[in-house]
Formats: structure tokens, C-alpha cells, sequence
């Protein structure tokens, strides 16, 4: 295995774990710094907002610039910004420099994944994205988790130094292990053109569907499983370890299908596979009274699993894709896949809330299936050739 992929993904693993390491701590936060938990919650979404936003808007600003040294100083500003996290004394302070996390943040996947899609041949680009986007995978499956249990033994404030320094080493690691990366990107905001090409809405159109059709459902996995399940905590938190192992297996099949040139049904067939697994869950629930029993529990890890595989199938295909459609605006395009995902699950939260107040929470799979029936309807008419410029270049 390419050790400058590894590098590449211990750095989207750093830059992951940061993300929402402080999620399992947040009522103890809430408490200490003396704001609601409702409050403390905008840690999260105001990051996510800010990393939406400046994501393609920074990646067009530094596109003449060579990728190994964006990633070690963005991975070098996170480490800064974590460690002095834990020592802001009030949420204002700390909210401040969960915005300048976002920014800095928005330099790191996208690059990452540029740099992985330059350093390997064209027929390698795929599983070599997979494998980035697995330090992505790793980060929720283990260093979040990893991150609670330090934070329990040390307090919230551990957590963020716990942060800085895995984003430390990652920015030593890539120093020292990657080569100089020159990026061909052309520069300039306007650069940000290339999201309107049709072959390149195509596809991002198809990430932020698929993201919102899933969120209806993840943005309350809590209440979902235990309604299923009659399983709460750590209980919740085992079936979250299912979705994990589904994005794994996920990331390992789509970058052999991107490598393979023959990802067109296979969008479609994902859609499909999450348009019935979303539809699984509101059927689990309706069997409210089976709730806990052995065929409920089977039943939800199924879903959970196979939904998962289906989502993150997707990511490698539609990263190649975009390398591939886009030949001089690489990060531009992949930060502007990353901002689709956030957008999808915000757009997925309100679409799943909606279905709960309206209908209540056995609503939420069947609202995400239909939103999963639109992204199949449109895979299969979108088109699968690429265009003549992009064959050119």
C-alpha cells in the first residue's frame, strides 16, 4: 500500500476526529462554560456552515499553490486552534475559534484528496480516494469515540488537545513523508464556474441527494434505534459502530468500481439499495410492539449496514468522476463535493424533521426513501458520457 496515501489519510483521520470530538462531552461543556446544550450544539453547526461556505471559495484562492505545503499549514493552524480551545474560558471565545477551525479545515479533505489523486496513475486514482476518504471513516468509527473516552478521564478541555496533537503529528507526517505536490488547478474565484458545468452539477447534485436522503434518518439515529431496538447509550452508540463498518466496506467497493470505468449503473443501483434500506427503518419501527426482540435487531443492523455500504460507494466513484471532469480545477471540485455533503445533511435533517412533527419518527425512513427514489430517477437520466473538453484535457 502507497505510504503517501496512508500519510494522506492519517490526515483526513486528524482532521475528522476534530471535527465533532467533543460531541460525547457536550452536556459536561454546556454545564462548565454555562450555556444550554442547545447552545453548546452550535459548536457543531456553526463549523459545518463555515467549512460549507469557505470550502470552494478557499480552494479556488490557493490553487496556484503547491498542495503539500496548504496541507501542512492548514494541519498546522488546526493544531494551534485545538489546543488553544482548551483554554478559552467562555462559549463566545470558544465558538470564535470553532469558526476559524472551519476555515482552516476547508484546506484539508479536499487538498488531501487532490494530492492522493495526483500522486497515483489514472487507474489507481479511485481506491487511492477510498482510501483518504477512509481516514474520514476512521475518525468517527475510532478517534471520536477515543476522544470521549479521554475527555471522560480529563475533562472536555482534553479532548481539544487530544485534537491538536493528532492534527500535530499528521502535519509532521505529511512534511516528512509526502513530496512537493504542484497543483495544475487554474486560479481565481472564478474558477468556481466549473460547478455549473453540466457534467460536474451532475454529479454533485447526486452527493448532496444522496447525503440528504440518509440524514433524514441519521439526524435522529438515537431516537430511531431505540424505537427499534428498545436499545439506549452505549446500546445506541453498537449500532452506530454497524453504520462504520458499512462505510468501510462501502469505501473498498467504490474504489474498485471507480478504478474499473464502469460506475454508471452502479449510482443507480446505490440509490436504489439506500431508497429501500431508508424504507426499512420506517418499517422496523411500525413493528413497535417487536421492538428489541432478536428479528428487530437483525433487522436494523441489515439496514444499517447496507444502507451505509450503499452511501459511501458513492464517494469514491463521484471523486473520480469529478478528478476526471475537471482536470484543472481538482480542489475546486472536490471542496465543492464536500460542501454537497454538509448540505445534504442539513437539508436531510429538515426534511427528516418535517416528517416527525408532521407524521411522527416512522415517517423519517419512508421521507429519506423518497428523497433516494429522486436520486435514482436521476442517475439513470443523468448522462454517463463524459464531455469532449474534459477527454481533451
Amino acid at each position: 500500500m502507497n505510504p503517501r496515501i496512508l500519510i494522506l489519510a492519517f490526515a483526513s483521520f486528524a482532521f475528522g476526529t476534530q471535527t465533532y470530538v467533543f460531541a460525547g462531552l457536550l452536556q459536561r461543556l454546556a454545564d462548565d462554560l454555562s450555556v444550554s446544550i442547545g447552545t453548546a450544539g452550535q459548536l457543531a453547526s456553526v463549523f459545518a456552515i463555515v467549512y460549507a461556505v469557505a470550502a470552494p471559495l478557499l480552494a479556488g484562492a490557493v490553487a496556484s499553490h503547491d498542495r503539500k505545503r496548504i496541507l501542512t499549514g492548514a494541519l498546522l493552524v488546526l493544531c494551534i486552534l485545538n489546543v488553544a480551545a482548551a483554554y478559552m474560558p467562555d462559549f463566545r471565545s470558544l465558538l470564535t475559534i470553532r469558526v476559524l477551525s472551519g476555515l482552516a479545515s476547508a484546506l484539508v479533505m479536499p487538498v488531501a484528496a487532490a494530492a492522493a489523486a495526483t500522486l497515483v496513475p489514472p487507474d489507481r486514482r479511485g481506491r487511492a480516494l477510498s482510501i483518504v476518504l477512509g481516514g474520514l471513516v476512521l475518525s468517527f468509527v475510532l478517534g471520536i469515540p477515543l476522544g470521549s473516552v479521554i475527555g471522560d478521564a480529563f475533562g472536555w478541555r482534553a479532548t481539544f488537545t487530544f485534537s491538536g496533537v493528532l492534527a500535530l503529528l499528521a502535519a509532521v507526517a505529511v512534511g516528512a513523508v509526502l513530496p512537493p505536490v504542484p497543483n495544475a488547478d487554474r486560479a481565481g474565484l472564478k474558477v468556481l464556474a466549473t460547478a455549473f458545468e453540466r457534467h460536474v452539477l451532475t454529479n454533485l447534485i447526486l452527493t448532496m441527494t444522496a447525503f440528504g436522503a440518509t440524514f433524514c434518518v441519521i439526524a435522529f439515529v438515537g431516537p430511531v434505534v431505540t424505537a427499534i431496538s428498545g436499545l439506549e447509550g452505549r446500546g445506541v452508540g453498537l449500532m452506530q459502530a454497524v453504520i462504520g463498518v458499512g462505510m468501510i466496506v462501502g469505501l473498498v467497493v467504490g474504489g474498485i468500481i471507480a478504478d474499473s470505468r464502469r460506475s454508471g449503473p452502479v449510482v443507480a443501483a446505490a440509490f436504489l439499495v439506500i431508497a429501500v434500506t431508508l424504507a426499512g427503518y420506517s418499517g422496523l419501527i411500525s413493528e413497535g410492539e417487536r421492538a428489541g426482540s432478536a428479528a428487530s435487531i437483525a433487522g436494523l443492523v441489515a439496514v444499517m449496514l447496507l444502507g451505509a455500504a450503499a452511501l459511501f460507494t458513492l464517494g469514491p466513484v463521484i471523486q473520480t468522476r469529478l478528478v476526471e471532469l475537471a482536470p484543472t480545477a481538482v480542489t475546486v471540485v472536490l471542496a465543492l463535493n464536500a460542501s454537497m455533503i454538509f448540505l445534504g445533511q442539513g437539508l436531510g435533517a429538515i426534511i427528516g424533521g418535517l416528517a416527525v412533527e408532521t407524521f411522527g419518527l416512522a415517517s423519517v425512513g419512508l421521507a429519506g426513501a423518497v428523497v433516494a427514489v429522486l436520486g435514482f430517477l436521476f442517475a439513470l437520466a443523468a448522462p454517463r458520457s463524459r464531455p469532449a473538453t474534459a477527454a481533451a484535457e
